[in-house]
């Protein structure tokens, strides 16, 4: 239990310093979970890549970047390999900038949903939304299409590899923009101020930075991820301060098996893993 507020204070302050008090004090372990698989799925890369530095920076080569999991629409679409809707989200292309800056993204905003809306939600508001963007990016690829500049920033007209968290990492973006403008009402004013409306012009820049990098961002993993986030928070209760600590069956059954999909689809992986091909 979070200790009572002075009672010197103001009412309105008061109810601030309770609140903030109440949330903060919650768990975040599946935050630090996904961080570390994200780390732990680069340092098996890096070597089977032979530990090169060179990757680091510059890149896994495709055929690494195909073993581990990375969306190809080709073997989604012809070898049924179904998996790869779920393990992008746990790869990443090189180390800087794509790992370094979507992990720094996942420690900045992860333990905010997560201590929001509890463990339960949060893993399946990563896996969901995680799969929403992988499955954007697969209907945005369209062979042998000439989009023009507007249409480029989602459409792609070649199937190159596509992986990284990003997809998730806006989809908890996603939620919290909506939980700000859903709860508005009720929110300390520090919490409005860094949530909703006041998360728009980091969205707004992240739009911008993906229309500038189009040709090599996946910009429909990123809306796809974002607009599921959005939904989901929307039909989705947060847990206010002074609930009761336990979730309910359904999250839990729902944590689970999010669980066991990213378990089964790294299971699949490594059973036809081929770093050859």
């Amino acid at each position: 239990m979070a200790p009572e507020a002075p009672r010197h204070l103001p009412l309105h302050e008061r109810y601030n310093l309770s609140y903030a008090r109440a949330v903060l004090s919650r768990p975040y372990l599946f935050t630090i979970v996904f961080l570390v698989m994200n780390f732990f799925v680069f340092l098996l890369m890096w070597q089977a890549s032979g530990m090169s530095t060179t990757v680091l920076w510059a890149g896994f080569p495709e055929p690494v970047l195909y073993a581990f999991g990375a969306k190809t629409n080709y073997l989604i679409r012809y070898k049924h390999e179904w998996w790869r809707l779920v393990t992008p989200m746990f790869i990443h292309v090189n180390l800087l900038p794509h790992l370094l800056i979507n992990m720094y993204s996942l420690w900045v905003i992860g333990p905010w949903v997560e201590k929001l809306y509890g463990s339960a939600r949060f893993v399946v508001f990563w896996v969901v939304t995680g799969i929403a963007g992988v499955l954007a990016s697969y209907l945005s690829v369209i062979p042998g299409s000439h989009p023009g500049i507007i249409a480029s920033f989602l459409i792609k007209s070649h199937d190159d590899p596509s992986a990284g968290a990003s997809g998730a990492l806006f989809g908890l973006v996603g939620v919290l923009f909506v939980f700000g403008v859903k709860y508005r009402r009720e929110l300390p004013e520090g919490f409005k101020r860094a949530f909703g409306t006041g998360l728009l012009p980091i969205i707004l820049l992240n739009l911008a930075i993906g229309f500038i990098g189009r040709g090599f961002i996946d910009n429909a993993a990123h809306m796809g991820g974002l607009l599921s986030g959005a939904a989901l928070a929307s039909v989705v209760s947060y847990k206010r301060p002074g609930q009761s600590a336990s979730v309910t069956i359904a999250w839990r059954v729902g944590q689970i098996i999010c669980l066991l999909v990213i378990a089964v689809a790294f299971f699949m992986v490594a059973r036809d893993f081929d770093i050859t091909m």
